[in-house]
């Protein structure tokens, strides 16, 4: 065997023991958590956290699901809102204003968790859920099961959750 041959060989086996450790903290890391089949997907379908070798990049990962999860919903409800006609614009227009405070939770929580101020994560974090679960109530009093967002809050909510459940792994 070469000598070019010799470091592939090491270069594919080095490379093969990291993605083997990186599943292996994925899984472990999701286990702690309440939606671990969520959690799993999302991290797994991630490249950052495929190769991560701490909790820490794994919490960052699924916080920057969650907030791409409510800034899609964000920019739904402002499309919808632009269409809509009451009684579902009040609920789109109290969706607005609450996702607009999801969203700062979420960035604010990004600098806590950068910031290692994890106590301040949880508090974000739960005041995220809450706004989601604030726009679902809206819907539920002017058009119940008619929800245009559908179960996207509930994901947003779960992902909260799964943040959540990381971030204590890391205290």
């Amino acid at each position: 065997m070469n000598t070019i041959s010799k470091v592939f060989l090491v270069l594919l086996l080095t490379l093969w023991t990291n993605q083997i450790l990186a599943q292996n903290l994925i899984i472990s890391t999701c286990d702690g958590t309440l939606y671990k089949d969520l959690c799993q997907k999302t991290l797994q379908s991630d490249p950052e956290s495929r190769a991560a070798t701490s909790v820490e990049v794994l919490a960052k990962v699924a916080l920057k699901h969650a907030t791409s999860t409510a800034t899609q919903i964000h920019n739904l409800v402002k499309k919808l809102l632009k269409s809509s006609t009451k009684p579902i614009k009040v609920a789109l227009t109290d969706c607005n204003e609450v996702y607009e405070d999801a969203l700062e939770q979420l960035d604010d929580s990004s600098i806590a968790l950068i910031t290692k101020s994890y106590e301040s994560i949880s508090t974000y974090l739960s005041a995220a859920m809450d706004d989601a679960d604030t726009c679902d109530q809206s819907f539920e009093e002017v058009a119940p099961g008619k929800s245009p967002i559908g179960t996207q809050g509930t994901t947003l909510s779960q992902l909260c959750s799964i943040v959540l459940s990381i971030t204590k792994q890391l205290k």
